[in-house]
């Protein structure tokens, strides 16, 4: 039992411990500062037609209790992932292979551990919607209860269900991210339009149906001839303070609860029945077989002297070489599966309508590339290959800048075909745009790569991204899809100069520590 007890006080302090936790805590507070906008803010998170809710204690809670369902399932799958990876490159996990531990308490210890983590930050999230009550519902008194009953009834079985899939992903399919990243996003927006759309609860695996629901027919029965389609989601408008409803206690059916039970055991049933294909850190991997002995005869020496070179190689410092060798890996690194979808995609863009392809698979083939673009500074430290990089020849002006260059011109490789077409259409500003989109997105992963040297935080805000891009919110738009002035233009190049200066600046504090 104790070393079961010291596997999950020990991954929940390294992470806790980290400077990264405290830059995800730091977004945690901003982000659930954001899920309750105050009532003179251009958005809304949960709309019923014209309506939203008054702040009292069951609206707030409810609203943070489903946002936090749905967000902070996103975010927790991207910071727990590749927790069993973390074991085996730092070595720890080939010392846990050796003791006695079994794999299903293994296993389990990281999933405690993990989901304590998911907890600590849904605690956050908590404390902030207790404050948000006392900042814009003055007129209403804290009822605790009714805080705590929709946290542990929606959000916290959420949390349980993405901390075990996080794990059984990466024990099924070890070694191959980007298809745990395409299952989990399956489940996700399938997840996710199931609970809005169909009336089954078993789909939902967010329990936000019968939250909705019940909102919903509160604000039907007073309203009965009025429109009141739920939506939940970063809404661009301010609230009318004309139709604006109180909310009263929702009583959670029986039914409900024991979903959301069900949801949780199958989730840990599925944890441990992964304990099967565990590989208990005993990864083979593809050595070259020695090459047999050659009969005495032939083990001739070559006669081969280094004094008999009459041509002395010549050092280049152009960046041309670099460039190129770092396109090449990064295309050999994505899996061929993979690179055939892209390229389905980017001819499938040269014949759809021109907004489809620029509001949707623009975005959607980026974000196909993030397990690419999330390694192009992190993977020194992956690797172990930090020291020889900063021992080469001035790393930062063309190492760095490479990488750089080589991300950038994958990404608008990628957008070429529909470059093309606007170049027929003699759409300059648009094209502009797209490119400094392209540029945008490779120094924001280069900037939080060398900021937190890992990839997770690029990955969850990269999905944000191609979220609310999907959903057209004008705020995230990098690429030029929803705007077209040169106020945006000239804000996308300052927003781009400044990442890569702040790249810059903190790649050489680390090359000079």
């Amino acid at each position: 039992m104790l070393p079961f007890i010291k596997i999950i006080q020990g991954n929940y302090l390294q992470y806790v411990r980290s400077y990264s936790f405290l830059i995800t805590v730091g977004i945690c507070v901003y982000v659930a500062l954001s899920l309750v906008p105050s009532p003179e803010a251009n958005y809304t998170t949960i709309r019923l037609g014209e309506f939203t809710g008054d702040y009292n204690s069951t609206w707030i809670a409810l609203v943070m209790a489903m946002m936090a369902s749905v967000l902070l399932s996103l975010v927790g799958f991207f910071l727990m992932h590749g927790s069993i990876q973390k074991d085996i490159e730092t070595r720890i996990g080939h010392i846990i292979g050796t003791t006695q531990i079994s794999n299903s308490s293994y296993l389990f210890s990281k999933f405690c551990s993990n989901l304590l983590i998911l907890f600590t930050m849904l605690c956050i999230v908590f404390v902030a919607g207790i404050a948000l009550l006392f900042m814009f519902g003055n007129q209403y008194s804290l009822q605790l209860w009714e805080f705590v009953i929709p946290f542990v009834l929606i959000a916290v079985p959420t949390l349980v269900i993405v901390t075990a899939l996080a794990l059984v992903l990466e024990v099924v399919f070890p070694r191959k991210r980007n298809l745990q990243y395409g299952i989990f996003l399956v489940l996700y927006i399938s997840s996710l339009v199931g609970a809005t759309f169909e009336k089954k609860e078993i789909h939902d695996a967010f329990g936000i149906h019968e939250p909705m629901t019940a909102i919903t027919t509160q604000v039907q029965q007073q309203f009965p001839n009025e429109d009141t389609a739920f939506t939940i989601g970063f809404i661009s408008g301010k609230r009318n303070a004309d139709k604006v409803v109180t909310i009263q206690h929702i009583a959670f059916s029986a039914d409900y609860i024991w979903n959301r039970v069900v949801f949780m055991l199958i989730a840990i049933v599925c944890l441990f029945l992964s304990t099967i294909y565990f590989h208990r850190f005993n990864i083979k991997e593809k050595i070259a077989p020695l090459p047999t002995s050659a009969p005495a005869e032939q083990n001739k020496s070559a006669g081969f002297q280094l004094s008999n070179l009459s041509i002395t190689p010549e050092f280049s410092s152009q960046l041309s070489p670099l460039v190129s060798a770092e396109i090449i890996m990064l295309i050999r690194k994505t899996p061929k599966w993979l690179l055939g979808i892209s390229f389905c995609l980017m001819f499938a863009s040269i014949f759809v309508p021109l907004p489809v392809a620029h509001h949707y698979m623009l975005p959607l083939l980026w974000f196909l590339q993030v397990g690419v673009w999330s390694d192009l500074v992190t993977k020194d430290t992956s690797f172990r290959t930090y020291y020889f990089t900063a021992s080469s020849y001035k790393p930062l002006q063309r190492v760095f800048i490479s990488r750089i260059l080589a991300g950038i011109g994958i990404a608008i490789f990628i957008a070429l075909p529909l470059l093309v077409r606007y170049i027929v259409e003699f759409d300059v500003h648009t094209i502009i745009n797209i490119m400094l989109g392209a540029v945008f997105i490779i120094l924001l992963s280069v900037f939080f790569g060398t900021l937190t040297r890992s990839k997770k935080l690029f990955e969850i805000t990269f999905f944000f991204l191609i979220y609310s891009n999907i959903n057209l919110v004008k705020i995230t738009d990098y690429f030029g899809a929803l705007h077209n002035s040169i106020a945006y233009t000239i804000l996308m190049l300052v927003l781009s100069t400044i990442l890569f200066f702040s790249s810059y600046s903190l790649k050489k504090l680390r090359y000079e520590s």
